[in-house]
């Protein structure tokens, strides 16, 4: 792959995971695998979050909006 379209790729990776978290920075030594763990983190706050909104609103609120 061209290091242009690379550069493109990971330029909108970074976008869509917004910032690096420094711990996460620290831990990983590529840019991809930096990207990778701060998707995966994204995913668990927002599992978590999930969880706690199911817990205040319950879940049958889920199912009538579907």
């Amino acid at each position: 792959m061209p290091m242009q379209e690379t550069d493109q790729k990971l330029v909108r990776a970074l976008e869509l995971v917004g910032p690096i978290d420094p711990e996460i920075a620290e831990s990983w030594a590529t840019l991809e695998a930096r990207i990778l763990a701060q998707a995966l983190e994204n995913v668990e706050l927002a599992e978590q979050r999930l969880r706690k909104v199911q817990e205040l609103v319950g879940d049958g609120a889920l199912v009538e909006c579907a």
